[in-house]
């Protein structure tokens, strides 16, 4: 089974699931408050205009085209018909700032860029630097501005350009143009404002830079509209192999500049096979709701690609605020996301439990306590099971859920490998661990210590081609077809993967034993006190390192204690106090030598990734200063 897909593409692989599903809803997102669908022959109509309008424009097999949007039926579509087309899709994170995009966007070689209205301010202060971007496609829909506000728009134009002239003329002083810009800008947000506080339209800073860009640009048809850009006709798709590259992702960066991996056609229909295989998947899997970044290869492949090659109906997600609402109305059978979302949804709903009289009182007996659990369920949907990867999660988080009542599985895997290394499976949980490795998927402990703990090896059809235009990082990572993962692991008595720790984050104490800064965070997060935790070896010599750790407190559990308590106003020693006991108190369980020594804190959370993993890199380079 898993060979099959070596002799297959995505685009093979999503073409017969679209026949078999033509009138089924593939795609679902909310506009203006209700889900509007999109069916699987529609997504395979708009694809195919979305790859002839590429190929009218000169796109050629093998060329780059990225992505730069959020998650949309359009951004689906635009990824499939880049595909369609014969080219390489290149998706990049929307939240990235403009020198990491500009790094991203010249590594890359895309020719073209879909890119949401939203993030185009970003892209245009990039786009003078980069040579080799031809056009921009705008994906999301437009609506059409009454004609007085386009009269008004080109009005304003007008205006500013007279004033420019006139601060060149006459020399106006910088801080004085500053406070007229400002004032203007101000007035214009107000008009451009709905009646009632609603939100505002898309509007630009008339006095941006950008915006005359934006008009050479539209005039010179490098940038235009999706509708304008796609062709009602039916091409032939060029030819392509299934060891062709399919797309390039650049790695989220917790350790510094992104890299480009890039994964074959086969490298992900095998991990399709594979995942679908190992959780017992069947045709017509239901309805899931996508809520992950779709630039982030977990996401992409498991959240959209895996769903639709089997006949699922794919629900976006409207934000992390209306995820509860969401959950309810889609009601998914499956929903993955990372450890920090499964942690505040288990939080929040121990909380609804436990305020509640009536709820707290049946969940107390054994007899009554699945009444509570039915009713858990019946808000989700009875056969949902949540997914949880990206990082490690909390034992303690899966036992939790568990004992609501709610199916959890913890998954493994890196963007180089397509994503899933390994997984556990259902009816077969096993908290603390990852799971099994797929049929196919071969991992190795390399130079394992007396604990079993070594660096995770993995090979098979899954293992990237490579980092784009960088052969001496491939070689770093890749021997004779085995991808060194930097993490550390080990297997358990029942074969299953135990994830340890980063290599590169192990701590050396001066008695020369191993710390995992992952192991001590873990401890450290039990505490409600405790919001985020980085613990990192602080240097005491030049080959020995002391554990240490940076917190971020949960302010509002520390009052919630102190008003319990009965403590008068909150000083910083009082905070840093309470959490030095609770450090200690986190600690007993550990081995001396892997107890903190040191605590730090921030009045902010941590900087991260779209996956909501610290940038440690960016964290120790801070504290090294």
């Amino acid at each position: 089974m898993i060979m099959d897909a070596w002799m297959e593409t995505i685009v093979d692989l999503l073409e017969r699931s679209v026949g078999r599903h033509q009138l089924k809803a593939a795609l679902r997102q909310k506009v203006a408050g209700v889900w509007q669908e999109t069916t699987y022959r529609e997504l395979w109509e708009v694809s195919d205009r979305v790859a002839a309008g590429l190929l009218k424009a000169g796109f050629s097999p093998g060329d780059h085209a990225a992505l730069l949007a959020p998650s949309s039926p359009r951004w689906v579509c635009a990824y499939l018909g880049i595909l369609k087309a014969g080219g390489v899709v290149v998706p990049i994170d929307k939240e990235l700032k403009s020198s990491e995009l500009r790094h991203i966007l010249s590594d890359c070689d895309a020719r073209y860029i879909f890119a949401d209205g939203t993030c185009l301010e970003t892209l245009l202060e990039s786009l003078t630097v980069i040579s080799g971007l031809e056009r921009v496609v705008i994906l999301s829909a437009t609506e059409q501005e009454p004609a007085a506000t386009l009269r008004a728009s080109a009005e304003l134009d007008q205006l500013v350009e007279e004033w420019r002239l006139l601060v060149e003329a006459h020399h106006i002083p910088a801080d004085a143009v500053k406070r007229m810009e400002g004032l203007a800008l101000m007035i214009h947000r107000l008009l451009t404002t709905t009646e009632g506080g609603a939100r505002e339209r898309e509007s630009h800073d008339p006095f941006a830079p950008t915006r005359g860009l934006r008009k050479e640009l539209a005039r010179r048809g490098r940038l235009v509209d999706f509708d304008e850009f796609t062709v009602p006709l039916t091409v032939p798709s060029p030819p392509c192999r299934p060891e062709d590259t399919a797309v390039i992702l650049y790695t989220s960066g917790t350790t510094g500049r992104s890299k480009g991996a890039m994964l074959s056609h086969a490298n992900i229909t095998s991990n399709i096979r594979g995942v679908a295989a190992h959780f017992e998947l069947q045709e017509g899997i239901g309805a899931t709701l996508s809520f992950l970044p779709i630039n982030h290869v977990f996401e992409q492949v498991c959240g959209i690609l895996l769903p639709l090659s089997l006949g699922a109906t794919v629900s976006f997600a409207e934000s992390l605020r209306k995820l509860g609402e969401n959950l309810a109305e889609v009601k998914p059978t499956y929903f993955l996301a990372v450890p920090a979302v499964f942690r505040v949804i288990l939080d929040r709903l121990t909380k609804n439990v436990e305020s509640r009289t009536f709820s707290r009182l049946l969940f107390s007996f054994p007899l009554t306590r699945p009444l509570v659990r039915l009713r858990i369920r019946r808000t989700f949907g009875h056969d949902i099971t949540f997914v949880s990867g990206g990082a490690a999660l909390d034992p303690n988080v899966a036992r939790g859920l568990a004992n609501l009542g709610l199916t959890i599985l913890q998954g493994y895997g890196i963007t180089e490998t397509s994503p899933v290394i390994a997984a556990e499976q259902p009816g077969r949980p096993r908290p603390g661990t990852v799971g099994l490795p797929l049929a196919g998927v071969e991992v190795r402990i390399e130079h394992p210590d007396s604990d079993g703990v070594g660096e995770i090896l993995s090979r098979g059809p899954h293992v990237m081609q490579g980092y784009y235009r960088n052969p001496a990082a491939t070689a770093e990572v890749l021997h004779d077809g085995w991808y060194r993962t930097g993490d550390l692991g080990r297997f358990d008595e029942e074969g299953c993967l135990v994830i340890c720790g980063r290599l590169k984050n192990l701590i050396v104490t001066p008695n020369g034993k191993n710390v995992y800064p992952e192991e001590v965070e873990g401890e450290l997060l039990k505490s409600p006190f405790i919001a985020e935790v980085m613990v990192y070896g602080h240097k005491v010599a030049p080959t020995v390192e002391e554990v240490h750790a940076v917190i971020y407190p949960n302010q509002e559990a520390i009052d919630d204690h102190l008003v319990r308590t009965g403590n008068g106003p909150v000083t910083v020693a009082d905070v840093e106090e309470l959490l030095r006991n609770e450090v200690t108190k986190a600690c007993r369980g550990l081995a001396d030598y892997k107890r903190v020594r040191k605590i730090t804190l921030r009045d902010e959370e941590f900087p991260k990734t779209t996956t909501r993993k610290i940038k440690r890199y960016a964290v120790e380079a801070r504290i090294r200063l």
